[in-house]
């Protein structure tokens, strides 16, 4: 009998166990189902750097990089950084593609939290400056990608909803519909609305119906495709 998508991932969990084991506690390792990204988290080794548990759903970096497709050349993104939203901590990570079939529907990600070796390396700066030498080092010019690390749909859309509003300085209880309907092209195009319980949980927040929603997304991809 042919191996169905939750088996061939649910597969993968004793490599999920051998890179914890083998990266150290300062390693989170997540293994997402791409076919449920209202729940995609089905395991997770040292979650306590993200405060996320299986079923928490995928991140916007995820959903962004659903939206703007994968090369099917390519097996893994790695050494991109990270923000975590949540506690603004400093990640370095990595992303491996699992397929099926051809088709991408699984991520094996790894975050490595850096405070520690940012921590180690402020004492020997510390050091250093005190014995009045100079080290000269070569800055680090990848971009930083801010990504939040939701626990739930509910907590992703406020999130997404809280950026929104600070960028635009109005409060979501002051929002007019410019701002609603801006707010949801901002959602649109970071991928948010791949989630299936994205348009309740905008619907709720923005204090609008979800035939609303639907007529606002409308009107964004009609801009877009314009």
């Amino acid at each position: 009998m042919a191996q169905t998508t939750q088996e061939f991932l649910k597969s993968h969990i004793p490599l999920i166990d051998f890179l914890a084991e083998l990266l150290g506690k300062n390693s989170e390792i997540v293994l997402h189902d791409l076919t449920n990204l209202d729940s995609s988290i089905i395991a997770i080794r040292n979650n306590y750097i993200t405060k996320r548990d299986i079923g928490a759903p995928a991140t916007d970096y995820v959903l962004r990089t659903l939206k703007t497709g994968i090369n099917e050349n390519l097996d893994f993104n790695v050494g991109y950084r990270e923000i975590s939203n949540r506690d603004h901590k400093q990640l370095h990570s990595a992303s491996y593609y699992l397929r099926k079939e051809g088709e991408v529907v699984g991520m094996i990600c790894v975050n490595t939290d850096e405070s520690v070796f940012n921590e180690l390396s402020r004492s020997i700066d510390n050091i250093e400056l005190l014995l009045r030498t100079y080290r000269k080092q070569e800055s680090d010019e990848q971009s930083i990608i801010p990504e939040t690390f939701s626990r739930s749909i509910e907590e992703m859309a406020e999130n997404t909803v809280l950026d929104v509003s600070i960028s635009k300085g109005v409060p979501v209880d002051k929002f007019k519909q410019e701002d609603k309907l801006d707010t949801i092209h901002a959602l649109y195009d970071s991928g948010f609305f791949l989630l299936k319980g994205a348009v309740p949980e905008i619907a709720r927040i923005l204090k609008i119906s979800e035939p609303t929603v639907y007529r606002y997304l409308q009107n964004v991809k009609a801009k877009d495709n314009a």
